[in-house]
């Protein structure tokens, strides 16, 4: 039941009841007075009433539109607006634009032996697999029948092979 009347509500935002007044100021009105004049039930009458009016008053004129929104949107959207500068700086990606989207990664990992094959192209060199002294441990080096470490070789593009 009240979720049907918060739609009832919002969908009677823009309603005119009179010529210059809407539900919505009316109920900005009432938002801005009420609390004000709960407050101020202990006040002199001369302080209490012109507090009260200019709160109504200011509740009426945050409705008012100016530029297609109303003055409490325009501080709303500004605010946040203000926030997102902070936050993200001035410089819009593709990813802050409505309705683009997103490319994926560039980069993905290939599974070895899967689809996708490395080919050399035909003017390269074959690789020269180079063997070098293994590096042996001092420790290891001495002991009688240590097995022997695999060895890296060097081809000529850079890559490193590893050999037995």
């Amino acid at each position: 039941m009240p979720a049907r009347i918060i739609e009832e509500l919002t969908s009677r935002k823009k309603e005119k009841i009179a010529t210059f007044l809407t539900f919505e100021s009316i109920v900005a009105v009432m938002i801005a007075f009420l609390p004000l004049f709960m407050v101020s039930s202990n006040w002199p009458l001369l302080l209490r009433v012109p507090v009260c009016a200019a709160a109504a008053v200011a509740g009426y004129v945050m409705t008012l539109e100016a530029q297609g929104l109303p003055l409490y949107e325009h501080v709303v959207w500004t605010a946040r607006g203000l926030f997102r500068l902070r936050i993200h700086g001035d410089r819009v990606s593709p990813a802050d634009l409505p309705g683009a989207t997103l490319e994926p990664d560039k980069d993905r990992v290939i599974a070895v032996g899967g689809p996708i094959e490395l080919v050399q192209r035909g003017g390269a060199r074959p690789v020269v697999a180079i063997s070098r002294a293994p590096v042996v441990p001092v420790a290891q080096s001495r002991a009688v029948g240590a097995p022997t470490a695999p060895t890296a070789s060097a081809p000529a593009d850079d890559a490193l092979v590893l050999t037995r």
